[in-house]
């Protein structure tokens, strides 16, 4: 009787595994939800980059901002391409910072002219403006929300003007 039940538990362990390897069952993530996560986390930590930056009288206390603007720049870019069609403006002067943050280190490590503290000031309390919209980029269903990608380009305009102004 033993092994009567022994032998029926196997036979049907056998006929569940056919059965998945039939019809596997997928419950993979969304790509896409995955890198706007990964592009937020990095926006993030972009705006408190900046916030302790603003405190900087150094070219060398930048290089934490360099690189998390650098990472920031690298996924929201990514995250634009992804979906396409304009529908996320690529926030070009988050890369631009990078730009501008290695040209002040070119001639070394040297204090901060006032213009320059200015313009992180500047560009970092409009930055804060970028969080609390790209944390409502997308919609529940994976969806880029017009609005929000509307505020976004706004905002990367005004942070592309202050670029402009410092050079």
């Amino acid at each position: 009787m033993l092994f009567v039940g022994l032998l029926l538990v196997l036979l049907v362990s056998l006929v569940y595994q056919g059965y998945r390897m039939m019809w596997p069952h997928t419950e993979g993530e969304n790509a896409e939800r995955m890198l706007f996560e990964v592009a937020q986390f990095q926006m993030q930590v972009l705006g408190t980059s900046l916030a302790d930056a603003a405190g900087s009288s150094r070219t060398d206390e930048l290089n934490a901002l360099k690189l998390a603007a650098y990472s920031a720049s690298y996924a929201h870019d990514r995250l634009a391409k992804t979906f396409g069609d304009g529908a996320v403006d690529p926030l070009k002067p988050v890369g631009d910072l990078v730009n501008v943050i290695t040209e002040w280190q070119i001639g070394g490590n040297r204090l901060l002219t006032d213009a320059e503290k200015d313009m992180l000031l500047r560009y970092s309390q409009l930055y804060a403006g970028v969080i609390p919209v790209y944390d409502k980029l997308l919609s529940e269903d994976g969806h880029v929300i017009a609005s929000q990608a509307g505020q976004l380009k706004k905002i990367g305009k005004e942070l592309a003007k202050t670029l402009e102004e410092t050079q």
